[in-house]
């Protein structure tokens, strides 16, 4: 993959306000309000447009973005050119963060999913911060054991499960973590296609649509458009994934 530079951020703004209230997890959201308000504080406010690359695998950039508004997907390439997405992040994470701690090249690229607010942050402006309060470290590392451990279950789930099985846990633990409940069951509300949340689950794009289509042969899933997959029982799909 090109080591171009990020995307110059778009000049519009988005569409969704920037909420006060941080989702459950995200570093935001772990932080006490003086610390979460010397965080946002940092950096330079910058807005991307959709599908814009804000980090680039293997570039030797390292600035960090905090989200304050809108979703991004994490993704990496291999030697061949396929890509994987690996997880998504929300309104109070902090992307990038490992190259601006250690200065090494990306390690994968992070595409906006929509609209994007940030704050743009460098790599000194984060390692002052993190000397000057010690709770932003230990929360910082708080984040990071928990993305890990989610690595870690994406890698067992590879050898005990099924690849449908294997789709439903990640669907199911995302919806949960990111889902909205509409008429007719639950949506993820973030824009990935089959192939992206399979690839999430480990799998190829040529595995990923008999996977969905065991899920919707079952019934715990329902999926007509490309970006469109209802759940309609979540606690059945959780079954279905014995979770």
């Amino acid at each position: 993959m090109a080591t171009a530079k990020p995307s110059s951020p778009a000049a519009r703004q988005p569409t969704g306000a920037v909420t006060p209230e941080w989702p459950a997890g995200t570093l935001l959201a772990r932080l006490r309000e003086t610390s979460r308000q010397e965080l946002i504080n940092l950096g330079t406010t910058v807005r991307y447009a959709a599908d814009r690359e804000i980090i680039v695998q293997d570039a030797k950039d390292t600035h960090a973005f905090l989200l304050l508004d809108g979703i991004v997907k994490v993704m990496v390439a291999d030697e061949t050119g396929d890509t994987a997405v690996l997880t998504v992040r929300v309104a109070g994470d902090l992307v990038g963060e490992m190259a601006a701690m250690d200065h090494k090249p990306r390690s994968a690229t992070v595409v906006t999913c929509g609209d994007v607010v940030a704050k743009l942050i460098t790599s000194a402006e984060l390692h002052s911060f993190l000397h000057r309060r010690n709770e932003g470290f230990v929360e910082l590392i708080g984040v990071i054991d928990d993305q890990l451990r989610w690595a870690n279950r994406r890698r067992r789930d590879f050898l005990s499960h099924t690849a449908s099985e294997r789709v439903a846990r990640v669907l199911a633990e995302m919806v949960r973590a990111h889902g909205r409940q509409e008429v007719g069951g639950w949506v993820l509300g973030i824009p990935l296609t089959k192939v992206e949340l399979a690839s999430i689950a480990g799998m190829k794009p040529r595995t990923a649509e008999k996977a969905f289509a065991d899920l919707r042969k079952a019934g715990v899933v329902v999926s007509h458009l490309r970006r469109d997959v209802v759940v309609p029982d979540l606690e059945a799909l959780r079954r279905f994934a014995r979770l």
